[in-house]
């Protein structure tokens, strides 16, 4: 059944849709569309079937067709994922919502990131147990890579691997709010919803697979996976988003994803705020890579870490915080060297000889971006002491870079702090 026959008819709506009251999806842009919105009495908003547990009641699903699904299951699944992994398996073998993860390499190097997703099958009247299942969600691109990476450690272990990227939709359901990196936040900011309204929650959007997107807590909403062609049920005043969008909303709050931003065997963990985004358990026993992860985490120093970052050009005012303007587009290729900007005061000549200068040293590479912001990993120490950095873009010509602190973030990064306790 159609999902928009979920919900009563609510004739005044339709009226001010007749009257043009309220845009079109098509024609208008995602401004008009929400100030026109905002301009309709909340009582009729709030006749719809299901409503949204967001302050505004307004939101968006986006669909998500860049991600990869990978299905495992087996009587050693849990076990299975549990020395490979860097979360705690434990928390979602007997169901309900996912969570972040990454698989390392020997050596502690961040290889996939990944979310983790039980399949939540319905219970039968067998007395025998179903074998545990799950879904591993990714990169599209990285998806190969991952089976073969998993498959290597198989062995003897009772688990059975197949891609099921085309049997299911994944959807990010965003709440609507200001995405920017307003220093404001409120005293809930840092409460992710339990487990039990994560799932009174997908249930009401017609799911049984998902999680609470908890890498940056209130900013991210929920992820959601459906069986291909299945509609989500949502309040009739969420709208259908657009890719970009949901990446302009994860950049802006210093959020990687993928392998534009983790780089296969190059970065560490906490480099990639896998540790701020609640991605790792530095409780839970043996994984492959553990060792210089915990050795990292304890020694309390992170001198780099992936950050929000905006591009403009040399002859422009730096920006005092992050904006996103799409028509000021850069194309910056992932990977490209940040170089410390060059002062313009003149330096003094050496009485020694130049020849042994030093060559200067860049200062982070670029990860993904969508016009003229991105995401790169830079060093913390340069960042507080307000230096830009100069990249290349793919015609050659000199960009300026510009990184922010996500609000979200912890007040004093810990490479500032002591050893953890």
């Amino acid at each position: 059944m159609n999902a928009f026959r979920q919900f009563r008819t609510v004739e005044p709506l339709k009226a001010l849709c007749r009257a043009r009251i309220i845009a079109p999806s098509t024609g208008y842009t995602q401004q008009q569309q929400l100030m026109t919105t905002m301009r309709i009495n909340s009582t009729f908003l709030n006749r719809s079937r299901f409503m949204s547990t967001s302050t505004s009641g307004k939101g968006s699903y986006i669909h998500l067709p860049t991600r990869g699904l990978l299905q495992i299951h087996g009587k050693d699944a849990s076990k299975f994922l549990q020395g490979l992994i860097t979360n705690h398996m434990p928390r979602i073998e007997n169901g309900g919502g996912g969570f972040l993860a990454a698989f390392l390499s020997p050596k502690g190097r961040v290889m996939y990131d990944v979310f983790i997703h039980p399949v939540n099958e319905p219970k039968d009247d067998s007395s025998s147990p179903s074998d545990p299942a799950y879904l591993i969600e990714c990169d599209a691109r990285a998806l190969p890579e991952l089976h073969k990476h998993i498959a290597r450690f198989v062995l003897r272990s009772k688990v059975k691997m197949v891609g099921v990227t085309e049997s299911f939709d994944v959807y990010s359901v965003l709440d609507d709010q200001p995405a920017n990196n307003s220093n404001e936040t409120s005293e809930d900011a840092t409460v992710a919803p339990t487990n039990a309204k994560v799932m009174e929650r997908l249930a009401k959007m017609n799911a049984t697979i998902g999680m609470y997107d908890n890498r940056a807590v209130n900013l991210m909403g929920y992820r959601v996976i459906v069986p291909k062609g299945q509609t989500l049920l949502l309040p009739e005043n969420y709208r259908q988003g657009t890719l970009e969008e949901y990446h302009v909303r994860r950049i802006i709050n210093g959020v990687p994803e993928g392998i534009d931003d983790f780089i296969a065997g190059t970065s560490l963990p906490l480099e990639c705020n896998l540790d701020y985004m609640n991605g790792v358990d530095f409780r839970k026993g043996c994984y492959v890579g553990q060792e210089l992860t915990i050795r990292t985490y304890h020694k309390g120093i992170t001198r780099k870490r992936i950050m929000p970052v905006q591009y403009f050009n040399p002859q422009d005012p730096e920006p005092s915080s992050i904006e996103f303007n799409k028509g000021a587009s850069h194309v910056i290729p992932p990977q490209s060297e940040l170089f410390p900007t060059k002062t313009t005061t003149p330096v003094p000549q050496q009485a020694t000889s130049t020849s042994s200068a030093r060559p200067v040293r860049a200062s982070g590479k670029t990860g993904s971006n969508v016009g003229n912001i991105g995401l790169a990993l830079v060093k913390l120490d340069h960042v507080k002491e307000g230096s830009t950095f100069d990249v290349m873009d793919r015609e050659g010509a000199t960009v300026r870079v510009k990184a922010f602190f996500p609000a979200w973030w912890p007040k004093q990064p810990e490479s500032e702090e002591g050893g953890h306790e």
